[in-house]
């Protein structure tokens, strides 16, 4: 009965300090990303409302990328804070020897495991392609990409605005229109949009034109600009993050691809990458095994925390090679395994070695 509260208080700790470290540094770098997502609304004309969809979908992303890191610091942390309080000391009195609190750990690393598998191969890519379909359906809106007045605008592609005065009810003046072959320049203008179009409606200026060697120059009192010509600069292709799998297994070998190493390492990163957690968690548990000398206790803690940092970058750059080819894959796969079965076959040394 003891040795279940036990356990229980161990994973509830361990949840506690994993929500805590995963909320904390995904809710920095998300909101790290708003700022930089707000050309969205300045450059590319888009609304509040689709700028605030396309931000809260990113963030399954954001956790997809910093899981690992969030889990070895969270592992870490827990096992430094049982030691620092005492309550190790608990664990070993109650009967709980370190082994049991390794398959503990790796009972919890595989409850991570599951949730991580589920977030990388379907909410995230689903999430990702559910903002970028957003993006790509949403209305222009002229009014929002003239906001920052003089300033030069390439709110559409092949198309550069420049306006003096804004008093952002859609009336502007001394506007400035740069085409391909026309240069637009009027005093006065003023936005009109309806369900589908969006027009600029020009007052006292001129249109200068280039045709051939020539430059055609055309005199208004009133004109009108089309915007409806041109596109975006909003990507309505999905990448092959925001991918489902299905969509990836069909095109892994698809030759009219011409980036089949880019789907190939997508596939790796879905399934293959997440396992690669295992090895974080074993590499912890070498932190029960410390030395009790504190000068070599902190040399040892230090290294086991050099030595995981540095593995999950080198899993990184594994990753980026892994979609080379198939041998590529197969050998990134066995890597890890190896790996993972050295650090295991190691730490089983260390318990029998102690329990001698």
């Amino acid at each position: 009965m003891l040795k279940n509260k036990i356990y229980k208080h161990f994973f509830k700790e361990f949840f506690k300090i994993f929500l805590l470290i995963t909320l904390s540094l995904s809710i920095l770098i998300w909101m790290t990303q708003a700022a930089r997502l707000l050309e969205i609304v300045t450059e590319y004309g888009n609304s509040i409302s689709i700028y605030s969809k396309y931000l809260l979908l990113s963030y399954p992303k954001i956790l997809v990328n910093i899981y690992l890191i969030c889990f070895a610091v969270s592992i870490f942390f827990l096992i430094n804070k049982l030691e620092s309080d005492k309550e190790l000391n608990i664990f070993w009195i109650s009967g709980i020897s370190k082994n049991n609190v390794i398959k503990k750990i790796l009972f919890l690393t595989t409850i991570c495991l599951i949730f991580f598998l589920i977030l990388s191969i379907y909410l995230a890519p689903f999430s990702s392609l559910k903002g970028r379909q957003i993006l790509s359906e949403s209305k222009f809106t002229m009014v929002n990409s003239l906001v920052k007045k003089n300033n030069f605008n390439s709110p559409l592609k092949g198309l550069t605005i420049f306006v003096e005065k804004n008093d952002n009810r859609g009336n502007l003046e001394n506007i400035f229109i740069y085409e391909k072959n026309r240069t637009i320049i009027a005093k006065k203008g003023r936005v009109i949009s309806d369900d589908s179009k969006n027009y600029l409606e020009l007052f006292d200026g001129s249109s200068q034109e280039k045709v051939k060697e020539k430059i055609n120059i055309i005199n208004f009192n009133t004109t009108t600009f089309d915007f409806s010509n041109y596109k975006t600069l909003n990507v309505s292709h999905p990448k092959f993050s925001e991918r489902g799998i299905y969509w990836l297994f069909e095109n892994y070998n698809n030759k009219k691809i011409t980036k089949l190493n880019e789907i190939r390492e997508e596939v790796n990163k879905r399934l293959i990458k997440p396992f690669f957690i295992f090895v974080l968690s074993i590499l912890s548990c070498y932190i029960l095994y410390s030395n009790n000398n504190k000068k070599k206790f902190k040399r040892y803690r230090y290294s086991i925390y050099f030595l995981t940092f540095s593995s999950i970058f080198f899993n990184e750059a594994l990753l980026g090679y892994s979609g080379k080819n198939f041998i590529f894959t197969i050998s990134y796969i066995i890597i890890i395994f190896l790996i993972f079965c050295f650090l295991l076959l190691l730490l089983k040394n260390m318990i029998k070695n102690e329990m001698k």
